[in-house]
Order: C-alpha cells, then structure tokens, then sequence
C-alpha cells in the first residue's frame, strides 16, 4: 500500500484557499459584533419602554451574539486547519 503524500504546491494551494476563507470570514465577524453593540444599545434603550419591546429587543441580542460566537468559532477552525497545514509544510521541507 502507497501512501500519497502532498506536494508543497498543493499544500501552499490550501493554505491560500483557507487564508482567503479566513479573511472573509473575519470581515464577517467583524460585522456580527457591530451587530451585537447594536442590539445591546437598542435592548438598553427598550428597558424604560413597554416590556413587549424589550422582550424583543433582548431576543435580538442574544440571536446576534449567537451569530458571533459561532462565526467566532469557525475562525478558530480555520487557524488550527491553517497551523496544521503550516506543520505539513515545515516538514515538507
């Protein structure tokens, strides 16, 4: 049995696909935590108006602090893929 093993050009091809994947997906995140600013301004200023508003206004923060912390972690996904490929290429080497 064979074991294929990558080249350094394949390696290099998904580092770049990741790092693109990451860019676009810290803009992403960096939008999600305006987001959540947002939403907590807006629950903050629902707390001295009627309760339907703010049960609204608190529902909305919490569904945009979810959207983070789950763009969050697949950023963190993202670092660990590209370490680990940073790892197979040194030993390319």
């Amino acid at each position: 049995m064979t074991k294929d093993i990558r080249g350094t050009q394949e390696v290099l091809a998904d580092q770049f696909r990741l790092t693109t994947d990451l860019c676009v997906l810290t803009g992403e995140y960096h939008r999600l935590l305006q987001r959540v600013a947002a939403a907590g301004f807006a629950r903050q200023m629902a707390e001295d108006g009627p309760e339907p508003q703010l049960i609204e206004a608190e529902r909305s923060e919490i569904a945009a602090k979810l959207a983070a912390e789950s763009c969050e972690v697949k950023i963190q996904d993202l670092e660990h893929r590209l370490s680990a490929l940073g790892q197979e290429l040194a030993a390319l080497k």
